[in-house]
């Protein structure tokens, strides 16, 4: 088995997808103000954006603080930087917004540059997330804010998801849950990052000496009930038939290639892998019915964090 560290072309259009459909309706609209009062967003700050993509964080909190501010958006592809460069002509009016390649490990800033220093779903792909957490606290003024969004996908994969779909029996959904956790492991020592990442950012803040560190939680219910309506259940809606319609075999055997390396690096049985993958292929073809006629529901969270830590004065 090929267990090269390579790194993910977040340009590619696999990728590119995700970087906007998981991100359009990430937040409620009233949670933003809130988080942007807690945050402390003033009109005028310099904010830096550590692995931006297509610059969704720029765009999210710019009306907090980009009136006569600075939004500097840093990623390692030209191409999402090209692109996001373009898209901001539309959002970032009455301040200045920028973007420029660069490297998370090596921010291309001087020391106590930006009021705030913030990433979104960065350190979870991320072989060394306390590295780019010391760059950003580096670029951080003293009094300033070091701000991470970034989920537990462990978490969340290890719930008992509420839905239409048939219940596992006992046996396969232990089975789930043990190949969660030990696919994570893989992906960690394939230097793919971390999937529980979230939970743990507060206390690499806290060993890098960071002060007043605190967390919040995505508020934000994922639920469809026939007959999805509104835009939010129909964009939910895009993504399940997605995953339900196998007509890209390629995408298909990407992903399911990919999670078997990350499955098998951590220790996992073959055997095992073949069993997901049947309970996988018996679910979703109920699955697809049941979008197709217009019966499928579920509710659930995420545990999507914003947590921030402040440079000490001295």
């Amino acid at each position: 088995m090929n267990r090269e560290k390579k790194k993910i072309d977040w340009s590619e259009e696999r990728w590119k997808d995700m970087l906007v459909y998981q991100r359009k309706f990430l937040w409620l609209e009233d949670t933003l103000d809130k988080l942007a009062v807690w945050l402390g967003f003033k009109p005028g700050m310099t904010v830096i954006d550590a692995g931006c993509g297509l610059g969704n964080l720029g765009y999210t909190y710019w009306p907090y603080f980009g009136e006569g501010g600075r939004y500097i958006g840093v990623d390692m592809s030209p191409e999402l930087i090209r692109d996001a460069t373009q898209t901001a002509m539309d959002w970032a009016k009455n301040g200045e917004a920028s973007f420029m390649v660069g490297d998370a490990y090596k921010l291309p800033f001087p020391d106590d540059y930006a009021d705030c220093t913030m990433c979104q779903t960065l350190l979870m792909h991320l072989e060394k997330p306390e590295l780019a957490l010391t760059e950003m606290l580096r670029v951080t003024k003293p009094g300033g804010l070091v701000v991470c969004a970034e989920p537990d996908n462990l978490s969340s994969m290890l719930e008992h998801h509420y839905s239409s779909l048939p219940e596992l029996d006992l046996e396969e959904e232990l089975l789930c849950h043990k190949s969660a956790i030990i696919g994570n492991l893989g992906r960690i020592k394939l230097g793919r990052g971390d999937n529980s990442i979230g939970r743990k950012i507060p206390m690499m803040m806290s060993r890098l000496g960071l002060v007043e560190i605190d967390a919040r939680l995505n508020d934000r219910v994922s639920h469809m009930e026939p007959p999805y309506e509104g835009p939010v259940q129909q964009h939910q809606l895009m993504s399940v038939k997605k995953y339900c319609s196998l007509d890209d075999d390629k995408e298909h055997e990407f992903f399911l290639q990919r999670e078997k390396e990350e499955f098998l690096a951590g220790g996992g049985d073959p055997e095992d892998f073949e069993r997901l993958i049947k309970i996988g292929d018996r679910i979703r073809p109920i699955h697809k019915q049941q979008i197709d006629h217009g019966e499928f529901f579920a509710c659930g969270g995420s545990q999507f964090y914003i947590i921030k830590g402040r440079k000490r004065l001295t």
